[in-house]
């Protein structure tokens, strides 16, 4: 094993220690090399009595490099931040992976690639538009990833199958945790033609707090996110939150308003998201004629990033002045709003209290804004 490679497994791998500390680790020391070769006194500054008494024992080259191979022999590999497969997309992830295990193969992100998402507990309807949706949308060259949980995950990846495209599974749990269960079958057919990732190593089981942090990885690596059917606090609205963070394009099927699992989806497009009628609604967006595989569409983006940042948050008129007088830099405060906007104080606090339960906006101080997005 590569000395780079060695510090990267190491340093993802110490015991007790996780994403929030690593991430300190690494804002310090700049690299995995210099943690490792770090003094005793530098080291204990940035952990607790328990992580430090477990640290020195995590120092064992030959150990790290038996658990590679280990992997390795059952088909597990691993990529790192300095690694040339780790996309710059992954880079620019809020806390970006330090590691990435998978079996199979990545994505190929020179094609367009689509995140879709959704209730575990997804209606007969929502399964099948999202099994048709994926089997069509592999027709324009398009790779689907989703998070191989129940409902609509397991359809998306079942559709991409069907039509012999690649899919790729993002686990919220060690590279070998199969949740639920009965997708044993599909975790196995997806190893085979696309690839199962995770940013955990095996023997770690799924927890509830691990998949919001997985569905940032999986908007992270797609070029959109399409939600099929989700309830009005799905986990789904998270990851479409993180895609429009991260500048993705947000797509919805809409659904009856009576509908439990269409309140998300309804809500999203109420929002500004695009509304899906049919694959191609998709497709003319995201595939862009550089990436096309097997070409049915070659179709640019009409809208700028801003403008489509606008069009998801703002309602009207009066929205997009305020939030094109907020910058993610340079400070403003409500009263150069004020000056500046031409709306009554009580109209503009309505706004600025609106942008900010949306997590647009937020005070560095009170009544001094900056823009989040």
């Amino acid at each position: 094993m590569k000395d780079n490679d060695f510090y990267w497994y190491w340093f993802a791998n110490i015991p007790g220690i996780g994403l929030k500390t690593r991430r300190k680790l690494l804002e310090y020391f700049a690299h995995p090399r210099y943690v490792y070769e770090a003094s005793d006194s530098e080291i204990k500054v940035f952990l607790t009595k328990r992580q430090w008494e477990r640290f020195p024992f995590s120092k064992n080259r030959e150990k790290s490099e038996k658990e590679v191979q280990r992997l390795q022999e059952e088909g597990i590999f691993f990529i790192h931040r300095e690694s040339p497969e780790y996309a710059e997309r992954l880079k620019q992830l809020y806390m970006p992976p330090d590691l990435l295990y998978y079996k199979g193969r990545f994505p190929d992100f020179s094609k367009p690639v689509l995140a879709m998402v959704g209730a575990r507990k997804a209606t007969i309807y929502g399964r099948n538009m999202a099994r048709e949706f994926a089997s069509e949308l592999t027709g324009y060259g398009i790779q689907i990833i989703s998070g191989m949980a129940a409902g609509v995950d397991t359809s998306s990846h079942l559709g991409a199958l069907d039509a012999g495209g690649y899919t790729a599974g993002v686990l919220g749990g060690g590279i070998d945790s199969i949740y639920p269960r009965e997708n044993f079958n599909l975790y196995q057919k997806v190893c085979k033609t696309g690839g199962i990732i995770s940013e955990y190593n095996v023997g770690i089981p799924s927890q509830k707090g691990m998949f919001p942090m997985r569905n940032r990885i999986i908007s992270g690596m797609a070029d959109g996110v399409f939600v099929v059917e989700a309830g009005e606090r799905s986990g789904s609205l998270i990851t479409a939150d993180q895609g429009l963070e991260q500048g993705k394009d947000i797509f919805a099927l809409p659904g009856r308003i009576t509908d439990r699992y269409s309140q998300g989806c309804n809500y999203l497009i109420s929002q500004g998201a695009t509304l899906v009628r049919s694959p191609e609604d998709i497709a003319e967006i995201i595939v862009k004629e550089e990436k096309i595989g097997n070409t049915r569409l070659n179709m640019e983006k009409k809208e700028s990033k801003n403008f489509k940042l606008q069009k998801f948050f703002c309602e009207n008129k009066n929205e997009e002045k305020i939030f094109n007088l907020i910058d993610k830099v340079r400070p403003v405060t409500f009263e150069n709003l004020l000056e500046n906007s031409d709306f009554s104080a009580f109209e503009l606090q309505h706004i600025l209290m609106k942008f900010e339960l949306k997590n647009i906006i937020y005070q560095i101080e009170q009544n001094v804004y900056l823009k989040k997005i």
